[in-house]
């Protein structure tokens, strides 16, 4: 089923749109005059760029700057809150890169309420009044750091592609180095070049970015941690706090 077209931006500094997405992955897209605000207030996704991937359950938002290519991805059906901000805009958070941000209480219902506005309004109304609001407090977010960086060497891309096709894949760096055109020591420098992280922990860092996806998409511990390779839920669990500062329990009990 195809999706509806988003209506065209208008010339209010801040302005929203609130759709429902059917289970898929979205083309790729550019907003060269607007930086958004992605937010699933039901669901979860992952978003997609040149720079990096991002898995944002219900409690976190992200933040992609104006000019930044990226589409995004989700299992089931997820209800998608947007906020556009004009580049222009007094104000605007002066982050050049894509930015996760911890959602409090607070900002879930500014990113709700700029959701519903319109592209056109008047300065000074209650509309644009919102909006400033949204900007200020923006500042205010936490950021979460955790995102999972793309390697750019053809050879370091093809290891990558790999991992991301079977997260529970366990081989020694020598064998999947064999198998994209590389030595362990090449393969180990380029993705410590590209990524700052050597390949383990590039593939750790993957491998609990899809065990989000499979949380977040309602499914058992012991199923995700099955589907990225963990022999028993407890391995993943003790894994999954060293990485996130909690069980996953906790960690979803956020939301």
């Amino acid at each position: 089923m195809s999706e509806t077209p988003s209506p065209p931006l208008g010339s209010a500094h801040v302005q929203g749109l609130a759709r429902e997405y059917s289970p898929g992955q979205r083309e790729p897209h550019t907003h060269q005059q607007h930086a958004q605000i992605m937010y699933a207030v039901k669901g979860s996704m992952t978003v997609l760029t040149a720079e990096g991937i991002w898995v944002l359950p219900p409690q976190r938002a992200l933040w992609i700057p104006a000019g930044v290519a990226h589409t995004f991805k989700h299992a089931r059906t997820v209800s998608l809150r947007t906020v556009y901000v004009q580049a222009t805009t007094p104000g605007i958070p002066a982050w050049a890169q894509c930015s996760v941000l911890n959602v409090c209480t607070l900002m879930r219902e500014l990113i709700l309420a700029c959701a519903q506005l319109p592209g056109e309004y008047a300065d000074n109304s209650r509309e644009s009044r919102l909006g400033s609001v949204l900007l200020d407090h923006l500042a205010l977010l936490q950021q979460d750091a955790f995102y999972l960086p793309e390697p750019t060497d053809k050879r370091a891309v093809r290891a990558a592609n790999l991992i991301k096709q079977n997260p529970n894949d366990t081989r020694p760096i020598k064998d999947i180095a064999f198998q994209v055109g590389a030595s362990a020591r090449t393969l180990e420098r380029l993705f410590a070049d590209q990524t700052r992280m050597g390949f383990g922990a590039w593939r750790l860092r993957l491998r609990m970015m899809v065990a989000l996806e499979h949380l977040a998409a309602g499914e058992s511990v012991s199923t995700t941690a099955a589907a990225i390779g963990y022999e028993s839920s407890s391995s993943f669990i003790a894994v999954f706090r060293s990485v996130f500062g909690e069980s996953p329990a906790r960690y979803f009990a956020r939301q």
